[in-house]
């Protein structure tokens, strides 16, 4: 199990990345390039809830334009921040508590200008690198 890194970043602003990208803060590159990460937790605005099952997709560090790699999206559910698991076993970086994971998403999507809610909709897409 790998664990949500000690520091992590805070967004202001919404990243505008083009759709059939996926941007990610640059503390997360490493899990995802050793394919220790292959699962994503996007709030569920309409970029992230339009990705489908066996599209490709650029993954990106954000502010990089040169993507990292290519990935496969293998599944796609939708969920709200209640459902999503805080730790887990090699898919996604594991937090210590369901607060200590609202602070690092509310940190990631600190543009909506509030802390994650309970019943925030939540994209959980799982990739493969190709």
């Amino acid at each position: 199990m790998f664990k949500v890194p000690k520091k992590t970043s805070v967004w202001k602003t919404p990243f505008n990345s083009p759709v059939g990208h996926m941007t990610f803060a640059p503390e997360l590159i490493k899990f995802i390039k050793q394919k220790n990460k292959y699962r994503t937790y996007r709030f569920a605005d309409e970029k992230y809830s339009a990705i489908k099952v066996g599209d490709i997709v650029a993954i990106k560090q954000n502010f990089i334009e040169e993507p990292i790699s290519q990935a496969r999206i293998t599944q796609v559910a939708k969920v709200k921040f209640i459902g999503l698991p805080y730790k887990t076993e090699g898919a996604h970086e594991s937090c210590d508590s369901k607060e200590h994971q609202r602070k690092v998403l509310s940190g990631y999507y600190a543009y909506l200008g509030r802390p994650i809610q309970d019943d925030d909709p939540f994209v959980v897409i799982d990739f493969e690198l190709i």
